[in-house]
């Protein structure tokens, strides 16, 4: 009658226990519907959705690529409950799977059942369980598709500001282009205008005649760029206090127009749901392992307080009241708005792959007022990832600055092609001063790293290739075709300028990195995710929005970091010394 063992016992339990409709044990598995379990987690991503890096040959170039794709990690181990449902997948059709096909089952162990605590119910508790630590957010599929989980990725750019958003729930990422015609163009400058009555304005929307406030990151950081600032409505625009008023006015203004345009343009994914928003924002690494953090986070909750209850200041006089009286309140208030190192956000779509190896990097954002520069060693331990940065520079050295240096009138408004033409036509004594100030960053940002690590860069893989041969100078002394190279990544605007690269990568010589124990350089670019939506977008222009889509991952889901104030310099390695042995020593050898 039955063709199949287990459906001959299923059959005799349900004569023994009266079917289906008995009582059910508390250990016996519940079918509940797929949409009712939570998505896995960042670590639980499926194969095909990790950013794979683009092979490239393994010499020393300029070429645009990734590391080789070579997995270290183990391959994951099937768990139970796969195990099992590939079991009960592969039985005969009773009927039963036709059923699947029409409703997805998912397979949860039901601990306890009584009155109200349906499985549905346990699920939505382990979800909070998994948000309750305040870095990772529920998914919005636990609370009944009511609310959508977004975090907004801010790159606050010295120059310009880029925003991406992540559906925390989907695990996508999205550019927010304001009202730029392409995504191409989806660029805020990172400027606040005021005009004679004291009105604040983004660039992109101030009257003629407007003072202008640029640079305001590096203004915060203590670093200011730029002439002296007049007084408007009473209040010295170069002040300490309406530094940070006005970052923290700009900074809303972001998060706010931010959330307007996702409202305007995802109507979908917003039917029927309420957004919880949540934001991250890039500070430089030298800056955020500095006394300058607390400045950035004071800014972040007033801003993050002022969108809240929806009252923007409008005027640079308001705007200073209303920061001096909301910044004291930051102690009660609890801000999902979080400072995260830019560099960390920059390489996270090289960190969380799985052709990532492990070892020292160096990375260089050059972008349009500076060059930020770190080194930092990856680490991958059985999938748990970690970023140790060694060294992190920042300097006003980027594409603005130059071009400053070299007479333009709109230092602002330079892209690739205008900067070709004035390095062509530019002072000889200008751009070799300015080119020896790059070379000094890189040569800090790489021997600061140097120090720190303590091996032999030269001799040992200082990236763990499979096929790199250790100790070369058992093969006949040290040859740079065989070492493995320091690759260096660049990222931001600048990073396909010729001039930009030809600096970067003379330092090697000019600072005779080679008798320093380092390594060739290997210029590359970081490859863009697979998910992240390119839509009007070369995958060359990744480099433009590389930290805004870091910062689109909800905080504490990328790598553990640690920075340069952590490590301190290594102990330097023995001498080797080749001497003849005293024969007090070995005098018994020779009697």
């Amino acid at each position: 009658m039955f063709g199949d063992w287990r459906q001959r016992l299923l059959a005799f339990r349900d004569r023994l226990f009266g079917g289906p409709s008995a009582a059910a044990d508390p250990l016996d598995e519940v079918e509940v519907p797929a949409e009712e379990v939570a998505p896995p987690g960042p670590t639980e991503l499926p194969p095909e959705r990790l950013p794979l890096p683009t092979k490239v040959p393994p010499t020393v170039s300029r070429t645009s690529g990734q590391i080789p794709d070579r997995p270290n990690d183990p391959a994951p181990k099937k768990s139970k409950a796969t195990r099992k449902e590939k079991t009960v997948d592969s039985r005969p059709n009773d009927g039963r799977k036709a059923a699947q096909k029409l409703a997805p089952v998912a397979r949860v162990k039901r601990l306890v059942v009584g009155a109200g605590r349906t499985a549905k119910r346990l699920v939505a508790e382990h979800n909070e369980k998994r948000g309750g630590d305040g870095l990772r957010q529920p998914s919005p599929r636990s609370t009944g598709r009511d609310q959508v989980f977004l975090n907004l990725g801010i790159d606050f750019g010295t120059s310009f500001t880029k925003v991406c958003f992540r559906d925390v729930g989907t695990e996508d990422s999205f550019l927010v282009t304001f009202d730029a015609t392409s995504a191409h163009d989806a660029m805020l400058p990172s400027i606040v205008a005021v005009d004679k009555t004291g009105t604040l304005y983004t660039a992109d929307q101030a009257p003629r005649g407007a003072v202008l406030v640029p640079y305001l990151k590096m203004r915060l950081a203590g670093s200011p760029i730029g002439e002296d600032l007049p007084v408007v409505d009473g209040v010295d625009l170069g002040s300490g206090e309406a530094t940070c008023a006005l970052a923290s006015w700009f900074l809303a203004k972001v998060l706010s127009r931010s959330q307007e345009w996702i409202r305007k343009h995802e109507r979908d994914r917003l039917r029927n749901r309420v957004p919880v928003w949540s934001a991250n924002i890039g500070v430089p690494v030298e800056h955020y392992d500095s006394k300058a953090i607390d400045t950035f986070r004071r800014v972040l909750g007033t801003s993050w307080i002022w969108v809240a209850n929806a009252r923007l200041p409008k005027t640079v006089g308001e705007a200073v009241t209303a920061y001096l009286r909301d910044v004291d309140r930051l102690e009660g208030e609890v801000s999902d708005f979080h400072a995260v190192p830019e560099i960390a956000a920059a390489v996270q779509s090289f960190v969380m792959s799985r052709g990532a190896v492990a070892g020292i990097y160096v990375y260089f954002d050059i972008g349009g007022g500076t060059v930020d520069g770190v080194a930092f060693k990856f680490l991958n331990r059985h999938g748990e990832r970690r970023v140790n940065f060694y060294s992190g520079k920042v300097s006003p050295l980027g594409i603005s600055a130059l071009a400053s240096a070299l007479g333009s009138g709109s230092p602002r408004d330079i892209d690739e092609k205008i900067l070709k033409r004035l390095v062509s036509n530019g002072s000889v004594e200008v751009l070799a001063d300015f080119q020896h100030r790059v070379r000094q960053l890189v040569g800090k940002v790489v021997m600061t790293a140097k120090q720190k690590d303590g091996r032999n860069w030269q001799e040992d893989a200082i990236q763990d290739h499979q096929n790199t041969r250790k100790n070369i100078r058992s093969l006949g002394g040290l040859d740079r075709t065989r070492m493995t190279p320091l690759v260096v990544f660049l990222g931001g605007g600048g990073a396909p300028s010729a001039w930009y690269q030809t600096a970067i990568s003379s330092t090697y010589d000019k600072f005779g990195h080679f008798g320093a124990g380092v390594p060739p350089y290997q210029l590359l670019e970081v490859a863009a995710p697979r998910d992240l939506d390119m839509t009007g977008l070369a995958s060359s222009d990744f480099r433009r929005f590389a930290i805004s889509y870091g910062l689109s991952i909800p905080f504490g889901e990328g790598p553990e970091v640690g920075l340069p104030s952590q490590f301190a310099d290594a102990e330097p390695l023995p001498v080797r010394q080749n001497r003849v042995a005293d024969y007090l020593d070995s005098k018994d050898a020779y009697d």
